[in-house]
């Protein structure tokens, strides 16, 4: 499965507000199983700790390379 960061943010955004992985797959075009294994790695179904992986990632502060 190879997804966007984008679209990985906008599955874990959507499903740490409360949206049914039926749903989100239908948003973002995919099947519900690869959605699922997105939230999964992000801590779903705790939204709790999906809340806090949408909050790390919009404040992460980009490194010098």
């Amino acid at each position: 499965m190879n997804i966007t960061t984008d679209t990985r943010n906008m599955i874990i955004s959507m499903l740490a507000e409360g949206s049914p992985v039926w749903y989100v797959a239908g948003m973002v075009k995919m099947r519900s199983h690869d959605v699922y294994a997105v939230g999964r790695d992000a801590g779903y179904p705790d939204k709790a700790q999906l809340r806090r992986a949408v909050w790390a990632a919009r404040n992460r502060v980009p490194q010098a390379a």
